[in-house]
């Protein structure tokens, strides 16, 4: 089974295992082939992109024009969120406990040194 296969011997052993196969299966493997060829172009090249990325085709530039608004739009709305997140974090962070302080200020504790500065 350690044989060098090329593309005449694959062809022949594709040949025989076709020969055993039931009539639906071959009827979907011809369909499935004719839409596998019908998304190649005139010269037999594939498409730039694969129509499950073509949501891609909106940030490149190539898509629509209403369709490329929705992604800056909604780039614009995460970025805004994000920031507004990371701003909250960063204030409660920086946060000071000041209750101790206030405590010391309403029972008269603090030293006159902290009043002079």
């Amino acid at each position: 089974m350690n044989q060098k296969l090329n593309t005449e011997s694959i062809r022949q052993l594709l040949d025989r295992s076709s020969v055993r196969l039931d009539q639906p299966t071959v009827v979907k493997l011809r369909d499935a082939r004719e839409q596998a060829l019908a998304r190649f172009d005139a010269r037999g090249t594939a498409p730039a992109f694969a129509p499950s990325f073509a949501w891609l085709g909106a940030l490149t530039g190539s898509g629509h024009g209403s369709q490329r608004s929705h992604y800056y739009w909604a780039a614009a709305v995460l970025f805004a969120a994000l920031l507004f997140s990371t701003t909250t974090y960063w204030h409660h962070v920086t946060e000071h406990d000041n209750s101790e302080v206030d405590i010391a200020i309403l029972t008269d504790d603090l030293p006159i040194d902290i009043y002079v500065d």
